[in-house]
C-alpha cells in the first residue's frame, strides 16, 4: 500500500524521499536508511570487550524492521565472539520504560546471573535502570545496561547511558535538501547512515 501511494506521487512529478525507513522497491523513493545493525553490533561488542558473557536483551516489537535489524546486529557480535545466546535471554516488548522496566524483571527471573542488559532504544533502557535498582542492583558495578538512539534526555541520566547517537536532524536535513533539489541523492536512491558509539557511566566490567 506505501509502494503504491509512493508511485502515485512520484507520477505526480513529487519528490520523495524516506528518511530512517528501509528501501521501497519499485518506487522512485530515495531512502536514508539509518545502519541499526552496525550500531547494535558496536554496542555488543563494546559490552563484550569490557568482558561481559552473559547478555540480556529487550527488543522491540517483532514485526518491525528496526527491531529485527538491531537484533541481528547484537547477534552478530555475539556470535563473533564465540558467545552461544541463551534464548532466555532476550525478551520482545514496546518501545517504551515501562515495557523496559517489565522486560528486564523477567530477564532476571530467568536468569539473575545477567551482567549486561542491552535495550531497543533509550526509553527501554531507562525502565531497565529503574527495575536494576529496585532490584537492590547497581549500575554498571552490578549490571551494565546500555540504550540505542542517544535520545536528549541520555547523558542526564544517572549514571549517564552508553548508547548509539543516531543523526536524526542531520539525516532529516540531506532528506530535505534532496527532496528540493538542493543536494543530488546517492548512487543508486540508496544511503545507509551510521550512527556513533557513545560510552558514558552506565557500561564499565563486570562483577567478579
Amino acid at each position: 500500500a506505501v509502494a503504491a501511494k509512493l508511485r502515485k506521487l512520484a507520477d505526480a512529478g513529487t519528490r520523495v524521499v524516506l528518511c530512517g525507513r528501509p528501501p521501497a522497491p519499485d518506487t522512485q523513493a530515495v531512502a536514508l536508511t539509518f545502519d541499526n545493525r552496525g550500531g547494535a553490533r558496536a554496542l555488543t561488542d563494546h559490552l563484550i570487550g569490557l568482558g561481559h558473557r552473559r547478555l540480556g536483551y529487550i527488543a522491540g516489537p517483532e514485526e518491525r524492521t528496526t527491531t529485527r535489524h538491531r537484533l541481528e546486529g547484537h547477534r552478530a557480535a555475539l556470535e563473533a565472539a564465540g558467545i552461544e545466546e541463551d534464548p532466555r535471554w532476550t525478551v520482545h516488548g514496546r518501545y517504551d520504560r515501562r515495557s523496559g522496566h517489565e522486560a528486564t524483571l523477567e530477564l532476571l527471573r530467568r536468569d539473575p546471573s545477567l551482567t549486561a542488559i542491552v535495550a531497543a532504544n533509550d526509553s527501554v533502557a531507562l525502565g531497565a535502570c529503574a527495575a536494576l535498582r529496585e532490584s537492590g542492583l547497581r549500575i554498571p558495578e552490578d549490571v551494565s545496561v546500555a540504550g540505542f538512539d542517544d535520545l536528549p534526555f541520555s547523558i542526564d541520566a544517572v549514571p549517564s547511558l552508553t548508547t548509539v547517537r543516531l543523526p536524526l536532524a542531520e539525516a532529516g536535513a540531506r532528506a530535505g535538501r534532496i527532496a528540493m533539489g538542493r543536494e543530488e541523492p546517492p548512487p543508486g536512491g540508496i544511503a545507509s547512515v551510521r550512527g556513533e558509539l557513545m560510552v558514558r557511566g552506565s557500561s564499565g566490567a563486570p562483577r567478579e
